[in-house]
């Protein structure tokens, strides 16, 4: 009964540290140049939800 109770604490406990993870958007687009070639973006969003913060990477490729 003990290992079933410790069980179910451990469950709980990480189950809510999972709800406080930080929630991830990606996105991509590729558009073709003004000159000829291609523009590839990617632009990734990570919320922190304990600290309320945004950090945001974002990465442009040109190939000719």
């Amino acid at each position: 009964m003990k290992v079933l109770r410790i069980s179910m604490v451990a469950i709980v406990m990480s189950m809510a540290f999972a709800s406080l993870a930080c929630e991830t958007s990606h996105s991509e687009s590729d558009k073709p140049g003004f000159f000829g070639g291609n523009t590839h973006e990617e632009t990734t969003t990570t919320h922190n939800p304990v600290t309320g913060t945004n950090d945001v990477s974002h990465t442009e490729t040109k190939t000719p």
